[in-house]
């Protein structure tokens, strides 16, 4: 009974208290696989993707649930808590919050690397999408297949037509329907709709305080190295206040330290990771009214949905 009333509470905080609504929501699983040492490994995480006529917010589904529990007007501490526990104690983690708005032709994304939370931002478009014959049903929609390099990856993403938005997962952005499933060529990174439905979420400003903006190249070549050996990336000067969580956790600077047990394979490499060959990148993808392509959409219920 309590996890249904803390759900119905978690669904009503947005729509009843968001300063800007999203429109629609499509929660994707993360799949990451690689060899860790002589290992193979897999590791899935939760995402949201809030919809709106012109911007959107990718981030972790723990991060979202946490969000929108504690913007609910007098709720109890033992609620934010429950949920903030949930979030410190993720196993996996997409630890990036992508920010696309279409009125200012960027994206902006910040990260927790602890000690720092870090921002940059993007131009668009980022890419050149090549469109394909093939199709695909995924979650529910008839979806076309297009292709595109980006960051060192050769990716392809299936997208619908009948969700007539430029929005999808992480940075796969510019095409001509919401895509509901990006992989790879190498098979290390998946993103994949297990549901989309109407929208009970918000576009509230990203509360994240003395953020340090940082230029993309430099962004990546820190992520990189912070994800191969996290204790070894944090500068011992930087660091006022460690203070550990009852769980276990790690906070410096009151961000939390996550370590991947794994180690992340990078989503994307610097131009010098790839042998200086900087990648300039531009789309091609047909652009369309947000207002009218958001009418009408079918809502299908979850296959899989997260708790």
């Amino acid at each position: 009974m309590k996890q249904i009333i803390a759900t119905a509470m978690l669904m009503a905080a947005g729509a009843a208290y968001a300063s800007s609504p999203a429109l629609y929501e499509c929660i994707y699983r993360y799949d990451m696989t690689g060899n860790s040492g002589d290992k193979e490994f897999s590791e899935a995480s939760d995402c949201i993707l809030l919809i709106g006529e012109d911007q959107s917010k990718f981030y972790d589904y723990s991060a979202f649930r946490l969000d929108s529990v504690s913007a609910i007007p007098g709720v109890s501490g033992d609620m934010i808590k429950k949920f903030n526990e949930e979030y410190l104690n993720s196993e996996t983690f997409f630890g990036q919050e992508v920010n696309t708005s279409l009125k200012d032709n960027k994206i902006t994304i910040f990260c927790d690397m602890a000690p720092e939370r870090y921002k940059y931002e993007q131009k668009l478009p980022l890419m050149t999408w090549e469109e394909t014959e093939e199709t695909a049903d995924i979650c529910g929609y008839q979806c076309r297949k297009a292709t595109c390099e980006y960051g060192g990856r050769k990716w392809q993403a299936w997208y619908a037509e009948d969700i007539a938005v430029p929005f999808g997962p992480w940075k796969m952005l510019g095409l001509p329907g919401l895509v509901l499933k990006a992989t790879d060529e190498s098979g290390a990174h998946s993103f994949e709709a297990i549901a989309f439905h109407q929208g009970n979420g918000e576009f509230a400003p990203s509360k994240i305080p003395n953020q340090v903006s940082i230029g993309h190249e430099k962004f990546i070549e820190l992520k990189n190295e912070y994800d191969k050996n996290p204790e070894g990336a944090i500068n011992p000067e930087s660091i006022s206040e460690i203070a550990v969580t009852q769980g276990g956790k790690i906070l410096i600077n009151g961000i939390p330290s996550r370590l991947n047990k794994n180690r992340a394979i990078p989503l994307e490499y610097t131009a010098a990771e790839l042998n200086g060959t900087k990648k300039e990148n531009s789309s091609k993808a047909k652009k369309k009214s947000r207002k009218d392509s958001l009418e009408d959409i079918k809502v299908i219920g979850a296959r899989s949905v997260p708790k």
